[in-house]
């Protein structure tokens, strides 16, 4: 039998996805701070924050995939300022732009080089040095895990960037779940050196690692949820789990959901897991901040007809205006730079 809706399509469309519950956590977050560190996910998230100068820092390594990669990472967080000495840097023989004489650090993004080792090691002890900074202050930290597949360099030392070196020289292992989970409590520890007081948000990246098979990639996942759940459990008034994954699998299924490689959310997608994780976590009085800072941000990102026009002039002061007003009105919420 053929007939109308009466609610517009609403059912239908409630009808047709998987609605995923996102239980918030024991405590709210006030938007004072945010240190993002994981996976590739983790430089999505970070980029909307940056992209509306919300209190928000990146972690120095680049992408870290795995739970036992980052905790060697932020292992360097931990005692003297000087951790990286010259002699733990590498130099390459062509890298991956067929350049001679760099040198990296098996713990460093490969965009992260310089033409010296002392150089490059006073580089990512700055770099180091200004994570360790934002963290003693930051309200919460953001982790988000890739894969529980781990590469380990013949002499057994874990690496987080094989910086296209040969197979050869790696080793490369499957974590068990505590392992997992014990590289997970080894972050907490070496962050709480920090900051006693940081709190957690773990996601499990929802980016599809395929570049093996589709079966290793979700028993990778699964390996690295069961170790989530397992430090959820133990810590539950400071460490909550987002379910950024079971979003992008269950609401946002389609295939328009993802970007040209099918395997990374499209920026679309990013930004609906965004509000989602905003509407869960955050108090009440950031939301509405938020909403309000949003329309401004939206007004001067407005594209008028006649930008040379007295009138567009005009209407660009007075958003600019409104967007300082809101940054006086609440500088914690922002960042300094």
């Amino acid at each position: 039998m053929i007939s109308l809706s009466s609610d517009g399509g609403r059912s239908f469309y409630a009808d047709s996805i998987t609605p995923v519950s996102v239980p918030p956590p024991a405590w709210r977050l006030r938007g004072e701070g945010m240190f993002f560190i994981g996976s590739c996910f983790a430089d999505y998230l970070y980029n909307e924050y940056e992209s509306a100068e919300l209190n928000a820092a990146a972690s120095p390594f680049g992408n870290i995939y795995n739970p036992e990669s980052l905790a060697e990472a932020t292992g360097l967080f931990c005692g003297s300022a000087e951790k990286i000495k010259a002699e733990d840097c590498f130099s390459t023989t062509g890298g991956d732009k067929g350049e001679s004489g760099e040198y990296r650090h098996f713990m460093f993004h490969s965009r992260i080089h310089a033409s010296d080792a002392n150089g490059l090691a006073n580089l990512l002890n700055a770099q180091i040095e200004q994570s360790r900074s934002y963290l003693r202050s930051a309200e919460s930290a953001v982790i988000t895990l890739g894969t529980s597949l781990v590469y380990r360099l013949k002499n057994g030392q874990t690496v987080n960037n094989c910086h296209k070196l040969p197979a050869a020289n790696f080793d490369r292992v499957q974590l068990s779940v505590d392992e997992s989970a014990a590289a997970l409590k080894r972050i907490f520890k070496n962050l709480r050196q920090l900051n006693p007081e940081l709190r957690f948000i773990i996601t499990l990246s929802p980016v599809r690692h395929l570049r093996d098979n589709a079966a290793e990639n979700s028993l990778s996942k699964a390996v690295l949820r069961c170790a989530i759940d397992r430090l959820c459990d133990i810590e539950p008034d400071s460490c909550w789990y987002f379910p950024s994954y079971e979003i992008m699998l269950d609401e946002l299924r389609d295939y328009r959901w993802y970007a040209n490689d099918l395997c990374h959310p499209s920026d679309t997608a990013v930004s609906y897991i965004i509000s989602r994780f905003i509407e869960s976590a955050y108090e009440k009085d950031f939301k509405e901040f938020l909403k309000n800072y949003s329309r401004i941000i939206k007004d001067l990102k407005h594209k008028p007809y006649r930008p040379g026009s007295e009138e567009f002039k005009r209407f660009r002061a007075r958003a600019e205006e409104k967007k300082a007003e809101l940054k006086r009105a609440r500088p914690e919420l922002f960042n300094k730079n």
